[in-house]
């Protein structure tokens, strides 16, 4: 009996912290919030409060908190849909629509130019990653961009969403991909290598102390495609 309540209850908070990511990113996608300080500065909740319930603490995820919500947003949210469980989370119909329309990716919290892309995919949980709205379909994840080596189209900050690729298929050479290699994760531009079994990794800044260099393959465990670069103008 006290097994099965308990499941019952992780079972209940994880639906409500699904809930909870649901409204944060339905509010992004409006412009109504924009990062989660804004977010806990709007419903008047406390920050490190919110940020404890976004990452699933029972004591915060609370019938006060969706209160909160409703009570700033009357017109988007259905308070009976988060204290009660019934209808649907959205007032409008259309909205829901859109919201059932919106991708969202996981942003992984390393960079591309430091940490492993597998070493996160085998062991980062998705609840632990910030989701972000993509404008487009088919990336896999998002992680952002480090150092200038790239600059000035993949400026330090950006975030760019990438796609696993076969690379044993084919390459689309002069293209710009992430490797995932034994020294960590980068971006840059490929190119065919005059040494065998390697690949050329050219930067697009022309500063001297990003000269190109050749990965082995056998040193990479991944490669991404680069599908879409976003940063703040």
């Amino acid at each position: 009996m006290g097994k099965n309540h308990e499941k019952q209850q992780k079972m209940y908070m994880k639906t409500r912290l699904n809930k909870l990511n649901e409204v944060y990113e339905h509010l992004r996608s409006l412009g109504k919030v924009h990062t989660k300080k804004e977010f806990s500065e709007q419903i008047e909740f406390d920050r490190s409060n919110l940020s404890s319930a976004f990452n699933g603490v029972e004591r915060y995820l609370t019938d006060g908190l969706f209160k909160k919500i409703c009570e700033k947003f009357p017109d988007i949210f259905n308070v009976e849909y988060f204290l009660e469980d019934k209808g649907e989370m959205l007032k409008n119909n259309i909205a829901r629509t859109i919201l059932d329309d919106i991708t969202y990716l996981p942003l992984l919290p390393i960079s591309a130019q430091g940490g492993s892309l597998n070493d996160f995919i085998v062991s980062i949980k998705d609840a632990d990653c910030e989701k972000i709205i993509s404008p487009i379909k088919g990336a896999d994840f998002a992680i952002t961009v480090a150092g200038d080596s790239m600059a000035p189209e993949y400026p330090s900050g950006s975030q760019i969403l990438i796609k696993k690729i076969n690379e044993q298929a084919f390459i689309d050479w002069g293209k710009v991909y992430v490797l995932d290699t034994v020294n960590g994760s980068v971006i840059k531009i490929l190119a065919p290598s005059e040494k065998d079994g390697h690949v050329k990794c050219i930067s697009i800044n022309p500063d001297p102390i990003y000269a190109p260099f050749e990965v082995a393959f056998d040193d990479i465990s991944g490669i991404y495609r680069v599908m879409l670069c976003m940063s703040m103008k």
